[in-house]
């Protein structure tokens, strides 16, 4: 994440998906809620991936 003044902020980690990647962030429409999915999942496995919500408020 980047704050409004520039500086580099760690938002989400997933420390059980290692040999995963966070993919396809998208917020709903109304900005509530962020949705991504882990492509691996926490096994390593291309038929493992994972889907999240995370629910918010979300500054703009």
């Amino acid at each position: 994440m980047i704050t409004g003044d520039g500086t580099l902020s760690r938002f989400l980690h997933l420390p059980d998906h290692l040999d995963s990647e966070i993919t396809g962030p998208a917020f709903s429409p109304d900005g509530r809620r962020l949705y991504f999915s882990s492509q691996r999942g926490r096994d390593g496995r291309s038929r493992a991936g994972m889907a999240f919500e995370v629910s918010g408020p979300f500054r703009r």
